[in-house]
């Protein structure tokens, strides 16, 4: 699964990032100043704790990362 999240102040932002980071999730495509992340993992449960955890904003919930490989297998 591919997550777009935005946390709605910077300290649940850097608290979300550090607690994605050690349980294994991999944040990517930092937003800093919009306090938007992404995440691409098999581990749903653990992301929605995390949503729930820091009150995150789900952006984008898909079954893959937006890139070119996945738009050549849609189509």
């Amino acid at each position: 699964m591919y997550y777009k999240l935005r946390a709605r102040d910077k300290v649940s932002f850097n608290g979300a990032l550090f607690n994605a980071e050690i349980n294994g999730l991999d944040p990517d495509n930092f937003n800093v100043s919009q306090n938007i992340f992404d995440i691409g993992t098999g581990q749903v449960e653990k992301v929605y704790r995390l949503i729930s955890k820091y009150n995150l904003d789900i952006l984008v919930e898909s079954d893959y990362a937006p890139n070119q490989y996945a738009y050549l297998i849609e189509r």
